[in-house]
């Protein structure tokens, strides 16, 4: 049998985080939700796929939300 092998894998410590990413995005004011991914895409490139989903879906819900607002479910 063949020798076992060890996989090391490095894990860089989170540098930017969701709300961060939001914020940015919307600097550029997107039109849609396709040019919200893009700019995700281009912008965070480094980041995990499932990062840049909740991105998406907080730019979807309309974060950052109004502090006096409440949420009301569908």
């Amino acid at each position: 049998m063949g020798q076992a092998r060890k996989i090391e894998r490095t894990l860089l410590p989170p540098t930017i985080d969701a709300s961060t990413m939001t914020e940015r995005v919307m600097q550029f004011a997107p039109a849609n939700k396709a040019e919200a991914i893009k700019l995700l895409r281009a912008s965070f490139a480094e980041c995990p796929l499932s990062m840049r989903v909740a991105v998406l879906d907080m730019l979807i819900r309309g974060w950052p939300r109004k502090s006096g607002a409440r949420h009301s479910p569908r």
